[in-house]
């Protein structure tokens, strides 16, 4: 049973969606299975349906310098195709630069809801700095490992916590026990499930996905899905 309001709202689903598609695009592309044209359509596609969600999102970050070049990389990534080699060349060490720069402030930021702030915009500017090194012809393994280690950090930082409560009532031979586990995300969203373990114990409970729909509204669901392509 999920705590009432911890369903994942369409936004938070729709920008899960679209940074697993740019970042998939991407790897396609790494990997030969597209060219990079293909994937420059896929991501700017993936970055344009949500746009104004994601310039959302890049407003709340609290740093003014990782706002700003976040703003700048999601803004002029869809004329990335007119660029001279020189501005692709700058805009590709820009992009790379708004990365490092989450990834450092993530490391050291102690409040949950700038470093959530971040987890977005890291993921917004993330696919869009790796195909404009790709464009430029750069390298771009020390990027992936730097979101790596962005997204991470969003994971350890926000991860739902998680309690566990055993319960008993009379039951007609013995008592009947449960057990109710509730995941909340530091927003103060919650979701909780229960199952029988005594006298007839039922599957067990996932915990992975209560904490998924605990943190449905941040940035956390989120890294946890692009991790995988980086």
């Amino acid at each position: 049973m999920t705590a009432p309001g911890a369903a994942p709202s369409a936004q938070a689903i729709d920008y899960v969606a679209i940074a697993k598609a740019a970042y998939a695009a991407y790897q396609l592309f790494a990997a030969g299975g597209l060219s990079l044209e293909e994937a420059t359509q896929r991501i700017l596609d993936a970055i344009g349906s949500a746009k104004t969600e994601i310039l959302a999102h890049i407003d709340q970050v609290a740093a003014a310098e990782a706002r700003s070049c976040a703003r700048h990389a999601v803004i002029d990534v869809a004329d990335i195709r007119l660029f001279t080699p020189d501005t692709l060349q700058s805009f590709a060490r820009d992009t790379t630069g708004c990365v490092t720069l989450a990834d450092s402030l993530l490391g050291a930021v102690s409040d949950k809801g700038a470093a959530d702030q971040l987890g977005f915009a890291v993921n917004a500017v993330g696919p869009i700095a790796l195909l404009a090194r790709a464009r430029a012809g750069f390298d771009t393994a020390g990027l992936k490992s730097t979101l790596r280690s962005a997204n991470n950090a969003v994971l350890t930082k926000l991860e739902p916590v998680c309690t566990r409560e055993v319960v008993s009532e009379p039951g007609p031979v013995r008592p009947i026990v449960e057990e109710i586990i509730t995941c909340t995300a530091y927003n103060g969203a919650s979701a909780s499930d229960s199952r029988q373990i005594s006298p007839r114990p039922q599957p067990a409970i996932d915990v992975d996905a209560l904490k998924a729909a605990a943190a449905a509204n941040t940035s956390w669901p989120v890294a946890k899905a692009v991790l995988p392509t980086l």
